[in-house]
C-alpha cells in the first residue's frame, strides 16, 4: 500500500512524526507536506504563484518533500509528480488541535484528506485536541492510531468522501471504548474583529484585525456530534461525504 502523508502544521511538526509512527508499517509512506505551517488555510490552491519543492532527509521519515505551499498542493503535487507509484491513501495530520465541527471547512490539515479523496484515494484526516493545562501525548496518539487507522481503511464509505477523526485531550486509557461514529457539528464560533483608524480626518480608512479569538471549548454543544464527543472526552470519527448526505 503506498500512502501520502501531509499535514498543515509544517514538515517539523510533532503531529506529522505521530502519523508517520502510527502508519509506517502499513505500507511505503512518502511524506509530502508544508515547509511552514498553513493552518486554517482551507482548501487554498496556489494557481497563481510557483510552488517550490525541496527533497529533505531526516531521521523518522528519510527522503521527503517539503513543499512551499498548501495541503492540498502538496496532495495533488504528490500524485500527480513527486511519488512514482500510485498513491492509495492519504493520511493528514496529526494536526495540532481538534478540527471538529465547521473547523473542518477551515482546516489545511481536512483539506489534504479531501483533497486526496477528490483523487480517488481513501483518506483519513487526524486531529489531536489540545487543552491548556494538559500535556500533549504525541505517543499516545500514535499508539492508538496503529489499531484505527488501518479499521477504517478496511470499511467502504457509503459514497464520495473522507474520515475525519478527532482524539481528545487527554487521550484516555481506555480510549477503544470511547470511539463513536458522529456527524459533523454545525455549530458556529463567532468571529470577533478589531476595528483601528488609519488616516486623517479628509483621507481615513480602517483596518480590521481578527480580534481575541474565543476559547475554543467555550461554543454551543450538539448533542451526538464530533465536538460533544471530545468536549466528553471520546474519539471522534466521522465520515464525511462531499455534498450533503449520502
Amino acid at each position: 500500500m503506498n500512502i501520502l502523508l501531509t499535514n498543515d502544521d509544517g514538515c517539523d511538526a510533532p503531529g506529522l512524526r505521530a502519523a508517520y509512527d502510527a502508519i509506517r508499517d502499513f505500507g511505503t509512506v512518502r511524506v509530502v507536506a508544508p515547509r511552514d505551517e498553513r493552518s486554517a488555510c482551507s482548501h487554498t490552491l496556489s494557481l497563481r504563484s510557483p510552488i517550490a519543492v525541496e527533497q529533505r532527509v531526516n531521521d523518522e521519515f528519510g527522503a521527503f518533500f517539503a513543499i512551499d505551499g498548501t495541503p492540498a498542493d502538496c496532495v495533488r503535487l504528490g500524485i500527480a509528480e513527486l511519488i512514482e507509484d500510485a498513491v492509495d491513501v492519504v493520511v493528514a495530520g496529526v494536526n495540532r488541535g481538534a478540527n471538529a465541527g465547521v473547523d473542518t471547512f477551515y482546516s489545511g490539515t481536512v483539506a489534504g484528506a479531501r483533497e486526496g479523496a477528490i483523487l480517488g484515494c481513501r483518506s483519513i484526516a487526524v486531529s489531536q485536541a489540545i487543552r491548556r493545562d494538559v500535556e500533549t501525548d504525541w505517543k499516545a496518539a500514535a499508539s492508538f492510531l496503529k489499531t484505527l487507522i488501518p479499521e477504517l481503511l478496511s470499511e467502504t464509505l457509503p459514497g464520495p468522501g473522507f474520515w475525519n477523526v478527532n482524539l481528545p485531550a487527554p487521550m484516555p486509557d481506555d480510549a477503544r471504548d470511547r470511539i463513536h461514529r458522529v456527524p459533523v457539528a454545525i455549530d458556529a464560533l463567532p468571529p470577533e474583529f478589531d476595528r483601528v483608524e488609519q488616516g486623517d480626518a479628509e483621507n481615513k480608512h480602517a483596518e480590521y484585525r481578527y480580534g481575541r479569538l474565543p476559547a475554543y471549548w467555550d461554543r454551543p454543544v450538539t448533542e451526538g456530534t464530533d465536538f460533544a464527543v471530545i468536549v466528553a472526552g471520546g474519539v471522534s470519527v466521522s465520515a464525511v461525504p462531499f455534498r450533503g448526505t449520502w
